[in-house]
């Protein structure tokens, strides 16, 4: 199961109850927000948006296909809401839950062009929570817990197998300081749940096995590592004596290969190197 933003769908659209777009746009180039339609299967949610409001859900009724207009179509079946979700008056939660890569939305809240945007299942369940709160006449409230329950299942589910490969790879222990304990270790992602596709969220080389506080500084931003396995540790943290949380500049780890572009990821776009 998984889950998508459709950006301003036509009316006919959905009382036909499809979702349809080009294969090309109008330069011949393939954008992902087109062809993510590719990825729709059977059962899949897709969140109806436009100006400024989630105005309708939909499930997947059939997967796509290419019709005689050779655009992508796949069958849904659509829900308008009595009551729209206005996506900016919940936007202090929203932006903490959009991907770095293929947001539907940039910072400042506008919605980006395009077509069909991949939605993470944290927001996911937050846009299904408040959808249900006031459209309870729409929202049948036994499907939506349902979904919510399956939702939370496979996030578990995944995590721990996630879990299970990086106690295997790091021989037990965190990479940092070495604690072995393992109620006291975390699996961790260089390159979030949130942004990452099925196989990089159980990828166990996307990421760092980790006991609780390095893992904090790690997801947090405040720490990450080079190409060559040396420490990073934001301006932030080095003002505030790192020793206390047992990171030196010292710090090396001897990396595998298949870490470097995830660290990389991690480098890029979750370290702090800056003092905000």
């Amino acid at each position: 199961m998984s889950f998508y933003i459709v950006m301003d769908t036509s009316q006919n659209q959905n009382d036909l109850n499809i979702l349809e777009c080009p294969t090309k746009d109008n330069l011949g180039n393939v954008p992902h927000y087109y062809s993510r339609m590719i990825d729709l299967k059977e059962n899949d949610f897709v969140f109806h948006y436009n100006q400024g409001l989630i105005y309708g859900v939909s499930k997947i009724t059939h997967s796509t296909i290419i019709n005689e207009n050779h655009n992508f179509l796949a069958e849904i079946d659509f829900t308008r809401l009595q009551n729209p979700l206005h996506i900016r008056s919940k936007w202090p939660v929203v932006k903490e839950l959009l991907p770095h890569e293929y947001s539907p939305f940039q910072a400042n809240s506008v919605e980006n062009t395009g077509f069909l945007y991949p939605c993470s299942d944290d927001l996911s369940m937050y846009l299904f929570s408040e959808i249900a709160k006031y459209n309870t006449e729409v929202i049948n409230e036994d499907e939506m817990n349902q979904t919510e329950v399956q939702l939370e299942l496979l996030m578990r589910r995944g995590q721990h197998v996630y879990k299970k490969r990086l106690i295997a790879l790091w021989k037990g222990q965190c990479s940092i300081c070495h604690i072995n304990l393992p109620e006291l270790l975390r699996a961790s992602h260089a390159k979030p749940w949130k942004d990452s596709n099925p196989n990089e969220r159980l990828d166990p080389y996307n990421g760092l096995l980790l006991c609780a506080h390095h893992d904090a500084l790690f997801d947090k931003g405040l720490i990450s590592f080079d190409q060559k396995g040396h420490i990073l540790i934001s301006e932030v943290l080095l003002a505030s004596n790192p020793q206390i949380y047992q990171v030196s500049l010292d710090t090396k780890l001897t990396l595998f290969e298949e870490n470097k572009k995830y660290l990389l990821w991690h480098q890029c776009y979750v370290f702090k190197n800056k003092i905000l």
